[in-house]
């Protein structure tokens, strides 16, 4: 699964950011909801899916060909998701936003996804963006001052095995 995600991230820039969640029209007001366990990052025709799991402890990522709703809903709500790129990204519209590095914190590799306690990410651009599954609500993602709030609140003072990964444009 490893290869996989580096080959998707090496020939593929960082297009979009989404979040899932469920349509809920009240009064004629249509209200989304996100579900925050789960964010999506597009590259090219596929998704790299991130879901916070083990209650919040985790996160895994999956290569998916699209947005998975994975959640009950009520009669009255549908399924929708919302693209965040130009919230979360620098430069939403940049060819830079390829991915540089990862460095993945306490890796565990499985054969259909991988899992981790954290996961920085540096952009060709330089940004910085930093997954913490361990946001009370699911996912939490921002730059170095969301990895140091992840390494205040390990327990025990303990110190993460980081797996750095380069990836390689051609």
């Amino acid at each position: 699964m490893l290869e996989s995600i580096k080959q998707l991230l090496k020939n593929n820039p960082l297009s979009d950011v989404y979040l899932a969640g469920s349509i809920d029209i009240e009064d004629g007001i249509a209200d989304f909801c996100p579900d925050m366990r789960f964010l999506y990052f597009e590259l090219g025709e596929k998704l790299i899916e991130f879901e916070s799991i083990n209650q919040y402890s985790k996160l895994s990522l999956k290569i998916v060909d699209s947005v998975r709703y994975q959640f009950e809903f009520d009669e009255d709500m549908l399924p929708g998701k919302s693209s965040v790129r130009h919230i979360i990204l620098t430069d939403s519209m940049s060819a830079t936003n390829g991915v540089k590095n990862i460095n993945f914190y306490n890796l565990e590799e499985q054969e259909s996804q991988l899992i981790c306690d954290g996961l920085q990410i540096r952009l060709v651009n330089g940004q910085e963006l930093f997954l913490d599954p361990s946001f009370y609500f699911g996912i939490n993602i921002g730059g170095l001052e969301q990895k140091k709030f992840w390494v205040e609140n390990l327990t025990n003072d303990s110190v993460p095995n980081e797996t750095f990964i380069e990836i390689v444009h051609e």
